[in-house]
């Protein structure tokens, strides 16, 4: 049974191959380092500010800044400012990973979207005409990627298709999935069985 992927989605006959959201290493490193350092460059404000530990050459550093900035108030308010925008990037950078599911079925590749109001787009595997990945080689080593599905017609408006899937964690289990379902699919028309194979493992 689906875990991320709402399971009435699924019609009769159809099995679910893989459902994945984009890895935390994608989404998450990035803000969680910008927080760190100023959660530094806070303290070393508020340093200035309050009185408290000095924070080694930062502390030192603020209290230089000329008699514009009254005991570091307006640097430390600063520093904060940024802070606050940060903690929003993060949030934002959370709801894109919750609220998005990338998954394969013998018939379909579905992305769901949203938290309160669910959207679902899909692509036909018989319609996907080629299954790209592209990583770096960063991404090569912490096993993740970027997806895209090519897909011929316009297929209405909850088609998908020639977009860009980032963070996608074992994008080539992803692609072989996909085209084993495509084949798979070319096969049962043509009155043979089913068959994807083994499933590929999983996070």
């Amino acid at each position: 049974m689906p875990k991320l992927l709402r399971s009435a989605l699924l019609a009769d006959q159809e099995a679910l191959l893989r459902e994945t959201r984009a890895t935390k290493l994608y989404f998450f490193p990035g803000p969680i380092l910008v927080l760190i350092v100023l959660g530094i460059l806070d303290y070393a404000a508020a340093s200035v500010r309050y009185g408290w530990g000095a924070f080694p050459g930062l502390t030192a550093l603020f209290e230089k800044i000329p008699s514009g900035n009254p005991q570091g108030t307006y640097l430390l308010i600063f520093f904060l400012f940024v802070t606050l925008l940060a903690v929003i990037w993060l949030i934002v950078r959370y709801l894109r990973w919750i609220t998005n599911v990338y998954a394969v079925t013998t018939h379909r590749v579905i992305v769901q979207s949203g938290i309160l109001g669910r959207q679902f787009d899909e692509i036909p595997v018989g319609q996907v005409r080629g299954v790209d990945v592209h990583q770096s080689v960063l991404q090569r080593l912490l096993r993740y990627g970027t997806v895209r599905v090519s897909a011929e017609g316009g297929g209405g408006p909850r088609s998908i298709g020639n977009e860009d899937w980032e963070g996608i964690p074992h994008p080539f289990d992803f692609q072989r999935l996909i085209e084993s379902a495509n084949q798979g699919l070319s096969r049962a028309n043509a009155g043979g069985n089913w068959n994807a194979g083994p499933s590929p493992p999983r996070l």
